[in-house]
């Protein structure tokens, strides 16, 4: 009995040192972490660190909610937000900040017309910037302002070259011309159909 109850106290000390030891090395069981106050965690907590962290975003101003349609989203000090939701852009957050999330805003965000955001914002052919979403683009520039690009005049203005081509930069919203759509750019105005 003895050489029993000796070999079950030494299996016992083994498993217990194996699992001590491999919780020091194997972390957290939760990805998040705090920056600031608050947690940052999954796809978000990915596309921030990727795209700069707290040194280009600053450290999350409150938790991260709930968007529209199913999504998540955190805001943070440098006036720029996250947004993520799992079947759209292959499940990765982007970023998406100032004149572009204003303008974003004024067509309900998530929930709009633009849906969720496809891009991080982007060069606009050395013009200004763009970001993409899921119902068109939204496009700034520092002489402009901000601007929506999308359906059927996206699609020619495009074909025109878009912010690279002759009409360049958009400087309106669409608007309504009798029975067509219009939109003004820097070089001109597009008319659809």
């Amino acid at each position: 009995m003895r050489i029993r109850e000796r070999l079950v106290a030494a299996i016992v000390t083994t498993v217990s040192v194996a699992v001590v030891a491999s919780s020091q090395f194997a972390g957290a069981a939760s990805a998040d972490n705090t920056y600031g106050e608050f947690l940052v965690g999954g796809k978000i907590e990915e596309a921030y660190l990727a795209t700069g962290g707290a040194a280009t975003w600053g450290n999350p101003t409150g938790p991260e909610l709930s968007a529209g349609l199913g999504g998540r989203f955190q805001r943070f000090e440098k006036d720029t937000s996250f947004y993520w939701k799992a079947s759209v852009a292959g499940g990765t957050a982007h970023q998406v900040g100032g004149a572009i999330l204003r303008k974003w805003g004024t067509k309900r965000w998530e929930r709009g017309p633009l849906g969720y955001p496809l891009t991080d914002e982007q060069d606009a052919a050395g013009k200004g910037k763009r970001q993409q979403f899921q119902g068109g683009n939204v496009y700034y520039s520092k002489n402009n302002g901000t601007f929506v690009v999308w359906g059927m005049l996206l699609g020619v203005w495009a074909r025109k070259g878009g912010p690279g081509g002759f009409f360049g930069m958009p400087v309106s919203d669409e608007y309504r011309v009798g029975k067509k759509w219009a939109q003004d750019f820097s070089g001109g105005t597009l008319f659809w159909p």
